[in-house]
């Protein structure tokens, strides 16, 4: 086919530029899922101008396989997806902090922390220190001391070490548990290495982690204003 600006714009001719436009935008997906749906859709409009426009059965040919070989892999992730189940402390835990993430996401993620249970007066978080850990209190309860005074606590669902986990800043404050504690934890260079190489989860955690912050803040002021330490 000669290439000119009326054939370009023929049906023939948008049938082959639909095929790279549909690549293109799949590119831009920030879940697999989606991207390889537009890679199934582009090799798709790839075989039909193969096969009905430019006769090529070379081009169709890979085409095909680029076709087949997505289709696998939408099929794995399907699976692997319906196969993830969490337990029901789980459950709660995704549906308080991430619920954002796929199953699969999720899943992966729980997989590289691990539960445990502490009895009262456990500190998991010394001030002045690096946190080493992220942790999700699933039930109990944990005081905040900064200079040796309480200046806030933690309770079910909350996220605790989330301000400094991310980067290399010491602790603000000491975490201390003051109820026995069930709680699910992350070394902070396994979470890290993990975001890095799952960025879509990672602009989920960083949301979560400015969530919390605010409602943390949220609290701290309030707990000021109850004590006229606004007023002053």
């Amino acid at each position: 086919m000669e290439l000119t600006l009326e054939s370009a714009l023929s049906p023939n001719g948008i049938l082959g530029h639909l095929s790279y436009i549909l690549l293109i935008i799949s590119m831009l997906s920030r879940k697999m899922f989606w991207l390889r749906v537009g890679v199934i859709g582009a090799a798709l409009a790839g075989i039909a101008y193969a096969i009905l426009v430019v006769n090529d059965p070379v081009a169709a040919f890979w085409e095909t396989l680029l076709l087949a070989v997505n289709l696998v892999q939408i099929v794995r992730l399907v699976m692997a997806e319906r196969g993830a189940s969490f337990s029901d402390e789980e459950d709660q835990m995704i549906t308080a902090v991430f619920r954002d993430l796929t199953s699969l996401e999720a899943r992966q993620l729980l997989d590289k922390g691990f539960w445990l249970d502490h009895d009262v007066g456990q500190e998991i978080i010394r001030e002045g220190a690096a946190v080493e850990h992220l942790y999700f209190l699933a039930n109990g309860k944990a005081e905040v001391r900064s200079a040796g005074k309480i200046v806030g606590y933690c309770g079910p669902r909350d996220l605790i070490g989330e301000g400094t986990i991310l980067t290399s800043d010491r602790a603000t404050g000491t975490v201390t548990l003051s109820e026995k504690s069930r709680l699910w934890c992350i070394p902070a260079p396994i979470l890290r290495d993990h975001l890095d190489k799952n960025r879509s989860v990672r602009r989920v955690i960083d949301r979560r982690i400015g969530d919390a912050l605010k409602s943390k803040l949220r609290a701290s002021n309030v707990a000021l204003s109850k004590a006229g330490g606004l007023n002053e």
